[in-house]
């Protein structure tokens, strides 16, 4: 099986492939880095001056694809490829399937803020269309040579989806000999209650709130341990803020966390599609992020090798 990366003409970021080769790495798949370039000139022309464009952009991608290989030199091994198309996201996504990838690896856009996962054309599109898992890196993200993954973190908010991702997690983190840790979120807000009513009755709401999220993540618990292969957290927590970047930076991150989150039942079946909070906590990460489609995500928690 294969990690797949879409790796860009002129990236000045290669989060993307810091972050492929570490997975690579932990799971011993192969990794493919593929740049994609269109297939025709938008604007008529002359086909001499189509010709020359085309080579242009042919030199720009076997440029892009040298500056991969130059960046993961012998840590990690890999194949680097071109392929042409009209639409980046139609291409990688015919590239993966015929490949067979268990993952496609994307970076963030440039306009983000740096440590944090920042959407661009491309990953907007494919948090709509994937039909396999994604991952996301951090703008700037960087890693040690030769690391690996050490803990996944998965968000559970107590819904049918994201107990079967965390069946799905709790397996693949067997598979790997990884920790397994899990979070329930929460924010508070800016303003949960008028300013007469006091910080008091914030407090004892977010109190019950938090006693309701204990059961529901002891439920959680219960369940997973019913399952086969599958592995015991080493933390339960919950974690809330005034805002989502708040909340995620209370979480306690270490080198080589990776976060993992389930797409929303709002979504196309077996297709990766956040809601608006899935959303926010993706661009709040300071750690990578694993979306995991719903249909993969309950094949998964029947089979360690669906993820």
């Amino acid at each position: 099986m294969t990690i797949l990366v879409g790796y860009r003409p002129g990236a000045r970021d290669r989060g993307d492939l810091a972050l492929a080769a570490m997975l690579a790495r932990s799971s011993g798949e192969r990794l493919v880095v593929c740049c994609v370039v269109p297939d025709r000139w938008e604007m008529p022309s002359v086909a001499r001056v189509d010709g020359e464009y085309e080579q242009h952009l042919g030199g720009m991608a076997h440029d892009a694809l040298r500056d991969a290989e130059m960046f993961l030199r012998q840590d990690t091994k890999a194949e680097y490829i071109v392929r042409t198309g009209r639409s980046v996201p139609t291409t990688l996504a015919k590239e993966a399937a015929a490949r067979g990838a268990r993952m496609l690896v994307l970076g963030s856009s440039s306009h983000g803020s740096w440590g944090h996962v920042a959407l661009g054309s491309v990953t907007d599109r494919f948090l709509h269309s994937a039909e396999l898992p994604l991952a996301m890196a951090p703008l700037g993200f960087r890693t040690e040579a030769g690391s690996v993954i050490h803990r996944v973190t998965v968000g559970l908010d107590g819904s049918r989806l994201s107990e079967a991702v965390l069946v799905a997690v709790a397996r693949m983190t067997r598979h790997m000999d990884v920790a397994l840790r899990v979070v329930t979120f929460a924010v508070r807000g800016r303003t949960m209650y008028p300013s007469q009513a006091g910080y008091r009755a914030e407090d004892m709401v977010m109190q019950a709130w938090r006693e309701q999220a204990d059961v529901m993540q002891a439920k959680a618990m219960k369940w997973l341990a019913t399952h086969d292969g599958v592995s015991t957290p080493t933390d339960v927590a919950i974690v809330d803020g005034r805002d989502w970047g708040d909340a995620l930076e209370h979480v306690g991150w270490v080198d080589g966390d990776v976060l993992v989150l389930g797409s929303s039942h709002h979504g196309p079946l077996s297709r990766v599609f956040l809601g608006s909070t899935g959303t926010k906590i993706l661009q709040s990460s300071p750690v990578p992020v694993i979306l995991l489609p719903a249909g993969r995500g309950k094949a998964a928690a029947d089979d360690a090798s669906a993820f």
